[in-house]
């Protein structure tokens, strides 16, 4: 694993806690991918940080990013976005 950080989503008013769990592993074929967001427009949200990375200057890694967001069946992961 390459982090672990505590967040929040919002629900309403309310700040929930998420855990975010970040990997990086050697893959052929550059790809990011989130785990336990069944909302696809987050899901889409990661072609969007992927171009902000790159516009910024930075390099985006060439392996595979998988980001693990928990717990995945609370109702206030489909809310973040």
């Amino acid at each position: 694993m390459l982090a672990r950080l505590h967040t929040f989503s919002l629900l309403g008013i309310e700040a929930l806690p998420v855990e975010v769990e970040v990997d990086v592993s050697a893959c052929a074929i550059p790809k990011t991918i989130l785990v336990g967001l069944p909302d696809a427009a987050v899901r889409e949200s990661t072609h969007r940080v992927a171009r902000a990375i790159v516009n910024s200057g930075f390099t985006r890694p060439h392996d595979r990013v998988v980001i693990n967001l928990a717990p995945a069946s609370s109702p206030r992961l489909k809310s973040a976005s």
